[in-house]
């Protein structure tokens, strides 16, 4: 498994670090056929030959994409699947990858949609650390638009995001990513690209007060 590192210094001058979580122009997506398998859950899709990465802890498949971080040019809209997956799994900084902390609240920074964040809101965010939640709402395009943070006691892993495919055909569904739960039977049959968490126990906070 990919150890946590600090952040990588860009090729371009444009940000001042690449987030832990951005792809690499290098790490590309690989998609092999999608095969039926049978497991202890019953039936559901699978890959010949599949490989550890290929499934999280709670057995559903996920896309694969190379391992080359830092190798080419930074992808910063594009989120590197694995790497998004540990970040959200084990509650790493998604700009440094570094822990966040266990003895306490995790900090999560989204897009402004007109409110604070919610009780049980869903999302593919993973936290963010003091120090990069200042460099993500200074550099990121979409939180200069508007941010909310909170500090967040409860993070459960809820679900994913990914393309469903049919039972019957193998086919997708949908081209655009579907949010599933655990514990719906979709799961079973969908391609997962992103780790969702709902969170709980939120209390809003202002990130220059929270930083001084």
């Amino acid at each position: 498994m990919e150890a946590v590192a600090t952040p990588v210094r860009p090729h371009t001058g444009r940000l001042s670090t690449v987030p832990y979580i951005a792809s690499w122009s290098q790490e590309r997506m690989r998609r092999p056929p999608v095969v039926r398998r049978v497991g202890v859950e019953g039936e559901g899709i699978g890959f010949a030959g599949e490989s550890a990465y290929d499934r999280d802890w709670r057995g559903v498949l996920w896309t694969r994409q190379i391992l080359a971080r830092g190798k080419g040019r930074p992808q910063y809209h594009t989120v590197h699947t694995l790497r998004q997956r540990r970040a959200v799994r084990h509650m790493l900084c998604q700009v440094c990858g570094g822990p966040t902390p266990e003895d306490g609240p995790r900090l999560f920074v989204l897009r402004d949609v007109g409110r604070p964040v919610e009780e049980g809101e869903r999302t593919t965010a993973p936290p963010v650390c003091v120090p990069c939640a200042r460099i993500s709402v200074r550099e990121c395009p979409r939180l200069r638009e508007g941010h909310v943070a909170a500090l967040v006691d409860r993070p459960y892993a809820w679900g994913v995001a990914g393309i469903v495919h049919h039972p019957v055909t193998l086919e997708p569904l949908d081209t655009a990513l579907q949010e599933v739960s655990y514990e719906d039977f979709a799961v079973r049959w969908t391609l997962a690209h992103r780790l969702i968490v709902t969170l709980h126990d939120c209390t809003p906070v202002d990130l220059d007060a929270l930083a001084a």
